[in-house]
């Protein structure tokens, strides 16, 4: 890659794609030769399919990602399949780069050993070439159209191979950035957090001493009450700071749904004349964390709540059941379902610069914000096994979703 930092995540992948193909030498008429092999190659992909699965059971770490039991694999033969076609059909541009980078980082999250996807893409290059020999080349001599057909197999595969990786290397890069902020964080927190809660106990006790004596003056009050509510700020990032620190598993239960958005609710406060939309809550149980999770859903709200100061506030909460493959931890179900828990609002939305790096420690639009509120709905989410993803809605605002594997009981109502 050139030296200069892309200003974007459009800029950086134009700028990998274009090395990637230069240094492989993939060209218009490579991409043209698999396209006119995508009919030939079509009815065999099921049986490549077959052969790509039959290849991850006897590879253990790789079959440790897929723990869905028969369905799982079912659904992940169908999205081979359509894998492979839209390798062979094209086009081969930016966008089937951005498209090839998400099912990488999709590896990534349901832990697929890297080295596996270089055996795995070969089993794909010799099964479409084989194809190609039985279709169009007798086996003691190859034409030198087929020669050419070859080369562009062998180059695809490359190119796949260099996005899957190049979307292992950010992941590890991400990762390792983010330990070192939580590291910082945890030290701080360690050195600073008692300190910081023994002065804030008196000047708390204190208050409620001067409540008692100043009860019948209004105006004394009000400012009491600020004080108060700046104490419990200040509390609450001691506490955002501590939970980042001990990064423990999750505990989990079996909670319902529509109880733990009630107690965050609650615990935001949030106005009365904002509307609450939620939906897919009734009649569900959930396999999570109650308190970590009920932290992550405030520190949502309160979110949209600020985003939406001086307006008629709107807020959609959302459960939904998702198919995507995802790596199970041991303290998940195996009779569980996942789950996508969504937030919304009618806010300004995230800031194009900020929302690559918006669930990164310390990272913060607000003037007064300290950048932990999302950094810990992440922290909690992965510890979860799942992930976070944040947008901007089309119709103006902002969503954020935790995707969370086996979350949901299916023993249960589904929403």
């Amino acid at each position: 890659m050139d030296q200069k930092k892309p200003s974007t995540e459009a800029d950086y992948t134009a700028d990998f794609f274009s090395e990637v193909t230069g240094y492989i030498g993939f060209n218009s008429d490579d991409s043209a030769r698999l396209r006119a092999f995508l009919p030939t190659a079509k009815p065999h992909f099921e049986r490549i399919s077959e052969h790509f699965y039959e290849r991850i059971n006897n590879h253990p770490q790789a079959h440790q990602a897929i723990t869905g039991g028969p369905e799982q694999v079912a659904r992940l033969k169908r999205s081979l399949v359509d894998w492979m076609h839209s390798g062979l059909e094209g086009p081969h541009d930016e966008e089937f780069c951005r498209r090839r980078a998400r099912i990488g980082h999709m590896h990534v999250r349901i832990g697929l050993p890297q080295r596996y996807m270089v055996t795995a893409m070969n089993v794909m290059r010799l099964d479409f070439r084989q194809v190609a020999n039985d279709a169009f080349g007798p086996t003691d001599e190859l034409s030198g159209e087929l020669v050419a057909l070859h080369g562009a197999i062998d180059r695809l595969c490359d190119l796949e191979l260099a996005i899957m990786l190049e979307t292992y290397k950010l992941e590890t890069d991400a990762r390792l950035r983010r330990r070192e902020r939580l590291a910082t964080i945890g030290q701080l927190a360690a050195s600073i957090g008692h300190d910081l809660r023994n002065p804030l106990s008196v000047i708390e006790s204190s208050l409620y001493i001067l409540r008692r004596r100043m009860k019948e003056d209004p105006r004394a009050n009000k400012h009491i009450d600020r004080i108060s509510n700046q104490i419990d700020e200040c509390d609450a990032i001691i506490t955002h700071l501590l939970e980042m620190a001990r990064n423990q598993p999750p505990r989990r239960e079996a909670i319902a749904a529509n109880e733990l958005l009630d107690d965050a609710i609650t615990a935001v406060g949030i106005p009365d004349d904002f509307v609450i939309e939620r939906e897919g809550f009734v009649d569900l149980d959930l396999w999570v964390d109650r308190a970590l999770i009920k932290q992550a859903l405030v520190n949502l709200l309160l979110n949209a709540v600020q985003a939406q100061r001086g307006t008629e506030g709107r807020i959609r909460i959302e459960a939904a059941l998702v198919s995507e493959p995802t790596l199970r931890g041991a303290d998940t179900l195996p009779d569980s379902c996942d789950v996508r828990l969504s937030v919304s609002d009618r806010g300004p939305g995230f800031d194009a610069q900020t929302l690559p790096l918006i669930f990164e420690p310390l990272v913060t639009t607000k003037a007064s914000g300290t950048g932990l509120g999302l950094a810990l709905v992440k922290s909690v989410t992965e510890r979860h096994g799942g992930y976070v993803s944040a947008d901007n809605r089309a119709d103006g605002g902002a969503v954020v979703n935790l995707h969370l594997p086996g979350a949901i009981l299916s023993g249960r109502p589904a929403p």
